[in-house]
């Protein structure tokens, strides 16, 4: 315990050192941008001569020509067994490891690698949005949870049901400070009950399958978005697929730090993961500040506008069909 704790005490005074000093702040802030430009390398090919210890195969370079196996097998070890648990999921490989580095630290010029043909470095963008979907449900409803915030949030559900209940049977209802009142006055507006239904189905969605409903939602917020990025300095004949993909690679990221927002119950890690969707589309598209913070904001606005539009529209054709 004492050998940790003087670990952590000379890496503290290290960070320490690094912030209270300006000409080493200095020289290590221009070498962590440096490396925030600089590409994956892949690591040089092999001269020594293998004999593949599955086909047989004697060949040069890392990995067998005729079946592909690596040439450092090695024996077994509890890493490798751990890499094999891994691997079960998915995620058993170095690129996820070294995806979710680079989605924290360098996520716009990670994504620009990417979409200029180095995919075999980084973990697939999809497959990753649908594992951290997953990893985000059980940290929340799970890891992330005290057994006082469970009861807050089972006591939230029960007020949310009778609410529900209640406005089912045409009831008034009203909240003030988490105490609910039901008053027997019908309530006479179908357009208001519309509403609730609707947002009740959306809830319903985003519930019950929350990694398509999110993969929408992206997908609705990348039409504007698209629309002011489609030309930017570093890309100018950018496709939506690719911008797609771009923005699939963002959410990956924002899921990263909001999980580790959650696991360490920090509203901080939550706030740098907003700020680092910005911080990744002008890494990406090479604009600059305040070009990026405006056209994200028009993108909002268009966004919200048209979910209120096609809300409001679904509505009004439940008031009609409703016969008032």
């Amino acid at each position: 315990m004492c050998i940790f704790a003087t670990i952590f005490y000379l890496s503290a005074m290290r960070a320490l050192e690094y912030i209270t000093n300006k000409s080493q702040r200095k020289i290590w802030l221009r070498a962590f941008h440096i490396w925030q430009h600089r590409s994956y390398e892949l690591a040089p090919l092999s001269e020594e001569v293998h004999v593949c210890a599955s086909c047989g195969t004697r060949y040069q370079g890392n990995f067998c020509p005729r079946c592909g196996q690596s040439a450092k097998v090695g024996r077994f070890s509890f890493k490798k067994a751990f890499m094999h648990f891994l691997d079960v999921w998915g995620i058993g490989n170095r690129s996820m490891f070294r995806s979710l580095r680079d989605l924290m630290f360098r996520p716009g010029y990670m994504i620009r690698d990417y979409l200029r043909g180095m995919q075999s470095a980084y973990f697939p963008p999809f497959k990753m949005f649908f594992l951290l979907t997953a990893f985000s449900l059980v940290v929340e409803h799970g890891l992330g949870l005290t057994a006082e915030e469970e009861a807050k949030d089972e006591v939230k559900e029960a007020k949310k049901e009778i609410v529900e209940e209640a406005r089912k049977h045409s009831k008034h209802v009203e909240m003030n400070n988490g105490n609910i009142t039901i008053n027997d006055v019908e309530v006479e507006n179908p357009m208001y009950k519309g509403g609730v239904k609707t947002a009740n189905w959306m809830n319903m969605l985003r519930k019950k399958y929350p990694a398509i409903f999110a993969l929408v939602m992206l997908m609705l917020v990348s039409i504007p978005l698209y629309y002011f990025f489609r030309k930017s300095p570093i890309i100018p004949d950018l496709r939506f697929s690719e911008f797609f993909v771009a923005l699939v690679y963002t959410s990956n990221m924002y899921s990263i730090y909001s999980i580790l927002g959650t696991l360490f119950n920090s509203g901080l890690l939550k706030l740098i993961a907003l700020l680092m969707i910005f911080v990744t589309l002008k890494q990406f598209s090479g604009f600059s500040k305040k070009r990026v913070l405006g056209y994200i904001s028009l993108s909002v606005l268009i966004f919200v506008a048209f979910v209120v539009i096609v809300g409001g529209s679904y509505v009004f054709i439940l008031y009609k069909m409703s016969g008032a």
